[in-house]
């Protein structure tokens, strides 16, 4: 097997986690000041300090020799947080989010910097790095002249990867039941954990399957229609997720799961998905439509000691078989905001995380958090996965990171412990079911031009509203069909469908040059 990690950045290292922290900040004094934006998820411990200052901060500011300050952003609310601060002239130097949308959205507002001469001039590391990903460059560059507004590195893995579906395989086995790989075959495994006592409580108290959050997106996805920005192309022709046929069957999806009492009437709601987890780790759900990781596992297990999971990666419809959502190639957007004084110094920083500094805040230190396999390279946890939620936050300020990953990982890096090591496998199991289903994207990336997204303001809730009407049984699937056609057309959908059409003419030429739709399962030989 090919060394998985990239060893260069493991050699580059490591840093006696005494000698670090016993630096401080702030030794030198320095004029090179860079505030950044990290994510907060609340996710820092009492005793570690805060987002904005702890020993990690220290170490980063030590590390990189820049004069780092970290400005916390909601991990949920990146626009609405942002924009007054842009307006008002206090936005960070650099600023990341997960979403090109949003990323699109300052850029259209003007708050952006043009990085492609900074990038030349300053940086080292990045540049080689985007050099030899090309895969990155469709996504990076924005408005009509093409200049490139942000920089990414590429997912690994186990980040490309996103939504599964679980069931209980006790449930199965108990009911003499099958994996269901069918629509067909989903829908007599939904009723028969609805009518046949799969906990064997002697009582009506089980529901076909709970929503861990990505439900409405993962019936997007095995229907290939409803999804709020997703558009398609078939023979060169463009069209919007919302205005398929496809959605007569996605509906019925909703029709038939509150008809049958498939799903929990409380889901509506039950906005934080408290009471849907509560349900799954106490017995009284079979399926979970949530991440590719075990949901809950550890609560699961603890309530269920004959607990056992088995993921399944697409459900097939007379439509086709489409995978559950997978994230495009770039993992992060990181762009500068149009006035950043220190340009310079917020390359050297992006270049020393591209080097070296990303590797420590995921994995912490060798001979503490991790060791590493000899024969692989693969860094080899030395803490439970309990003692990792310590080090969770760490991972939100590396907004660069050039890591590979193989599902082999979990096995070696786990702790000796037969729940851990179990765990492990499934984690491994899972990753290779959810990647082996293409997840269906015909653009590289969602157009964003403001009529389209003005339209969107008008349009999606109306469509919320419709589909509201079949999951309460008022409205039936086709006429549900009929009205989003008509309310598409009254709002202007012909029209900005023409705009799109215009975009997907005059990019597809450049698209095709890069090979952006990665063969998950070839990484697997990497």
């Amino acid at each position: 097997m090919r060394r998985i990690i990239a060893l260069t950045a493991i050699t580059m290292l490591i840093v006696s986690t005494v000698s670090v922290f016993a630096a401080g900040r702030g030794e030198a004094a320095r004029d090179d000041a860079v505030s950044v934006m990290v994510f907060e998820r609340g996710q820092v411990p009492s005793h570690r300090g805060t987002l904005q200052e702890n020993q990690w901060v220290d170490w980063m500011r030590e590390q990189s020799g820049v004069n780092l300050s970290f400005v916390p952003v909601p991990r949920w609310e990146v626009l609405q947080t942002l924009n007054p601060m842009f307006a008002a002239g206090t936005a960070p130097d650099v600023i990341s989010d997960f979403s090109r949308d949003n990323i699109a959205s300052f850029h259209a507002q003007g708050v952006l910097a043009p990085l492609d001469d900074w990038i030349e001039q300053y940086s080292t590391s990045l540049r080689q790095y985007l050099a030899d990903n090309p895969t990155l460059d469709p996504f990076l560059r924005f408005g009509e002249d093409g200049q490139k507004f942000a920089v990414a590195t590429m997912r690994p893995l186990d980040t490309l990867a996103n939504h599964l579906l679980w069931v209980r395989q006790d449930w199965l086995d108990e009911l003499g039941l099958d994996v269901p790989r069918t629509e067909e075959e989903f829908f007599a495994v939904a009723d028969a954990f609805v009518t046949q006592d799969p906990n064997r409580t002697g009582t009506n108290d089980t529901f076909a399957f709970v929503d861990g959050h990505p439900l409405e997106g993962m019936i997007h996805a095995m229907y290939m229609a409803g999804s709020n920005s997703i558009w398609f192309v078939d023979d060169r022709e463009i069209y919007h997720s919302r205005t398929s046929e496809r959605l007569v069957d996605y509906f019925r999806f909703y029709q038939l799961a509150n008809e049958r009492g498939w799903i929990d009437p409380e889901l509506i709601t039950d906005r934080q998905f408290d009471r849907q987890n509560q349900l799954w780790v106490t017995g009284r759900a079979g399926m979970y439509f949530g991440q590719w990781g075990p949901p809950r596992f550890s609560e699961l297990r603890a309530n269920d000691p004959n607990a056992r999971l088995t993921p399944i990666g697409a459900i097939s419809t007379r439509h086709g078989t489409n995978g559950w959502f997978q994230e495009p190639p770039p993992e992060r957007f990181v762009a500068f905001r149009h006035d950043i004084p220190n340009p310079q110094a917020a390359i050297q920083y992006l270049d020393w995380l591209v080097d070296e500094g990303w590797f420590n805040l995921v994995y912490g230190f060798e001979g503490e958090q991790h060791g590493i396999d000899e024969a692989t390279g693969i860094p080899v946890w030395r803490i439970s996965s309990d003692e990792r939620r310590d080090l969770m936050f760490t991972g939100d300020y590396v907004i660069l990171r050039p890591a590979r990953f193989h599902p082999e990982q979990f096995i070696l890096g786990a702790p000796d412990d037969p729940f851990e090591q179990e765990l492990a496998q499934l984690r491994t199991d899972a990753l290779v079911e959810q990647i082996s289903f293409r997840f269906r994207r015909d653009t590289p990336m969602n157009p964003t031009m403001p009529e389209l997204l003005t339209f969107y303001d008008e349009f999606n809730p109306v469509f919320d509203d419709i589909q509201f009407e079949v999951s309460m049984g008022r409205l039936t699937p086709e006429a549900a069909y009929r009205q989003v056609q008509s309310e598409w057309n009254r709002l202007g959908g012909p029209r900005v469908q023409a705009m799109v059409q215009d975009w997907f003419d005059q990019n597809q030429s450049v698209w095709a040059s890069v090979d952006w739709q990665i063969d998950l399962l070839s990484l697997l030989e990497q």
